[in-house]
């Protein structure tokens, strides 16, 4: 499979519902022969892997299945960077689905295309069929041209506005990087952000190419999926934040205010999680996991533990600095 335009990979776990309208997405046009596509069965206990194997024998040239005990989401990423060799690499959910027409139009972009990140417009869909579908492109202005991505950033002041469902980077950049994805979940938000910081350059597309499926049970971004999966969040949290501390003065000033920003949201919904009565039951184990937080943050970086302070609860209250001075949680008692 050498000589690739794109490597796209598909994770799986428990997917036969959805795999197939998946692959028929990436198999069915004229230039498939510049396809790579990894198809990582993580351990399903479901007849995903029959199937995956049945496209892997209708195109033999563009899709390789690799299967692989179970390990969560992020090590079949790890799995896939480590295998690819087209020259752009793409990630799609086993529950989403690529515009196929789009994906063609896509294809020829990259074949003489020289940037590191390739990001590309996406549409909304929901499972509920009577919520209209939500296209997210990118202007005009900004797209068809290569851009420094310090001047993207800084234009935008720092707001980068690149999901996991829009970019596409060089292949190269995640392979020679110190870049390794954690296991379970919301490892997407580690995948948005820390490879970043080794982009120089950016292009954007007009092309709608990612069709992104919500509203499935089971999700992680439910309620349910945050609750079940809280800890993962955190765990995410706390690695984001130590990579900023190790790696801040490396980054450019742009970079490294865009990172700040993105870590200080994900910071303050690790704190909602832990303090909100929402996201768990009373007396859990939540209150004992804010407190060790806040001391990993403190320890680990002060900006990031001060920036807290700031967050407000229905605009006014700054909820995080009355619990760390007083030990109450407002938020408990507003229920």
């Amino acid at each position: 499979m050498a000589n690739k335009t794109l490597t796209i990979v598909v994770a799986v776990y428990n997917m036969k519902q959805y795999l197939n309208r998946c692959l028929d997405s990436v198999v069915n046009h004229s230039l498939i022969d510049d396809l790579e596509i990894l198809v990582i069965n993580d351990g399903s206990k479901d007849n995903s892997l029959e199937i995956a194997l049945n496209y892997e024998k209708q195109f033999p040239n563009s899709v390789k299945v690799i299967d692989k005990p179970n390990g969560g989401w992020g090590t079949a990423i790890n799995r896939g960077i480590a295998e690819a060799k087209g020259k752009y690499f793409k990630i799609l959910d086993s529950d989403d689905w690529y515009d196929t027409k789009e994906l063609e139009k896509f294809i020829l972009l990259l074949k003489n295309l020289d940037a590191d990140l390739v990001a590309t417009s996406f549409t909304r869909v929901f499972e509920d069929s009577e919520k209209e579908k939500e296209d997210d492109s990118y202007p005009e202005n900004i797209c068809g041209k290569i851009t420094d991505f310090k001047d993207y950033l800084k234009s935008q002041n720092y707001k980068k506005h690149l999901p996991m469902q829009a970019i596409t980077f060089r292949t190269t950049l995640l392979q020679n990087n110190p870049i390794i994805i954690s296991d379970r979940y919301y490892t997407d938000i580690e995948y948005n952000l820390i490879p970043l910081v080794y982009v120089k350059t950016i292009y954007f597309s007009r092309i709608n190419l990612y069709q992104y499926f919500l509203g499935r049970e089971g999700q992680s971004v439910s309620l349910t999926g945050y609750k079940k999966h809280l800890i993962d969040y955190i765990n995410m949290c706390k690695k984001l934040v130590s990579f900023y501390a190790e790696h801040e003065h490396e980054m450019t000033d742009e970079m490294r205010i865009t990172y700040f920003k993105d870590n200080a949201n994900v910071v303050r919904f690790a704190y909602e999680l832990l303090l909100s009565p929402r996201f768990g039951e009373k007396n859990d184990f939540r209150q004992q996991e804010a407190c060790q937080l806040d001391q990993f943050l403190q320890k680990t970086s002060n900006k990031l533990y001060k920036s807290a302070n700031n967050v407000k609860w229905k605009r006014f209250i700054p909820y995080i600095w009355i619990w760390r001075i007083s030990g109450l949680n407002v938020l408990k008692l507003a229920n």
